[in-house]
């Protein structure tokens, strides 16, 4: 059994933002790469890179000798795990925070090695695991929206009433979510969604709900960083996003409250590019970051639901609560249709330009 490190929650936080990430120096990880002890991770950067060093890479140090350092890599990074296998120059070892809809996209196109993970993860329900994907980290995309505008629970189709309740919306400026939430208002249960779109009337009504409101969106934003000063600053008042920006948000004391009813949860995780030189060194690690006691640890600092059910024991209860995977909250939503939306993604983006820019 690895040792749990579980350090305080908010001395983290109010530390975190001047901190170095672990060896980011890239001079410091140059000279180490050619080590056999030294596996380097694409992270998805900022505070994900110093949580996973506190929660998964310091303590695997610790106990192996061999460390793991990140290199920030691009937030969708479709492109650059092709090049990277396409190159042969593996740039990283391998890499985190990948979608579950972009894993699928790069197994198909034989990209990925498989992980080979039995006998340490067993315990991860299937839905967030495949022979070339293993979830660490669950976020939700759910609807966030300021209780000083809003006293009572809001809802998707709420957030249509737009002469009933009124106040400054916001919406991503993405097909995926976009047409999603649309649909979700105009009530179609969130695990329906993809059916929904299976046929070209399915998107004409997505699109129909979405010129509703279309005229009454104060912000699309296209970071999720963005949302939270929107929603601290009352620049909206209503707003669909990530419950791991909504929540820091909520933490301060700010009056904001969300709805995770009929919103979506997609799983994030551990691939390795195919051909990777240290893949079996890789393998061991992610078999640590599975256990249920570290994944406690990045789960309560991140706010992010873990892949282990039993991680949620490991976590305060008050803290537990809020977190996608708890069963409360994970049983109310529907998981992103990764296979639906992953040879669509393209397709989806361009014919939502169109409309926006209509």
């Amino acid at each position: 059994m690895s040792k749990l490190i579980k350090p305080n929650r908010r001395t983290f936080i109010k530390t975190v933002a001047g901190s170095v990430a672990v060896l980011s120096t890239p001079a410091i990880w140059t000279s180490a790469r050619a080590q056999d002890n030294v596996l380097t991770v694409g992270g998805s950067g900022g505070a994900n890179n110093d949580v996973y060093n506190e929660a998964f890479y310091q303590p695997y140090f610790e106990e192996t000798g061999i460390q793991v350092i990140a290199v920030e890599r691009r937030e969708n990074p479709l492109a650059e795990v092709r090049a990277v296998v396409e190159t042969g120059t593996y740039k990283w070892d391998f890499c985190e925070g990948i979608g579950q809809d972009v894993a699928v996209t790069l197994a198909e196109g034989g990209y990925l090695e498989e992980l080979d993970l039995s006998g340490a993860t067993e315990d991860i329900p299937d839905s967030m695991k495949s022979r070339y994907f293993i979830n660490s980290s669950t976020i939700a995309f759910l609807l966030a929206y300021r209780t000083d505008t809003f006293p009572q629970k809001m809802t998707y189709a709420d957030m249509w009433k737009t002469e009933e309740l009124p106040g400054r919306r916001g919406l991503r400026q993405s097909a995926r979510e976009s047409l999603s939430v649309a649909l979700v208002a105009d009530g179609v249960a969130a695990k329906d969604v993809s059916t929904v779109l299976a046929d070209e009337a399915g998107w004409e009504r997505a699109f129909a709900k979405l010129d509703e409101i279309k005229d009454e969106i104060a912000v699309w934003w296209t970071s999720a960083g963005q949302t939270p000063t929107l929603l601290q600053t009352a620049e909206v008042d209503i707003c669909p996003t990530f419950n791991t920006r909504a929540q820091p948000v909520i933490d301060t004391g700010t009056p904001v409250a969300v709805t995770w009813d009929d919103s979506y949860y997609n799983n994030y995780g551990w691939v390795i590019p195919k051909g990777s030189p240290k893949a079996d060194m890789i393998r061991e690690f992610i078999k640590y970051c599975s256990n249920p006691e570290q994944q406690a640890v990045a789960a309560e600092l991140l706010g992010t639901g873990p892949s282990n059910p039993s991680a949620i024991d490991f976590v305060d209860p008050e803290r537990a609560r809020i977190l996608p995977t708890h069963p409360d909250n994970i049983s109310v939503m529907a998981q992103l249709d990764y296979q639906f939306w992953g040879p669509r993604q393209e397709e989806a983006t361009n014919r939502f330009n169109d409309w926006l820019l209509g």
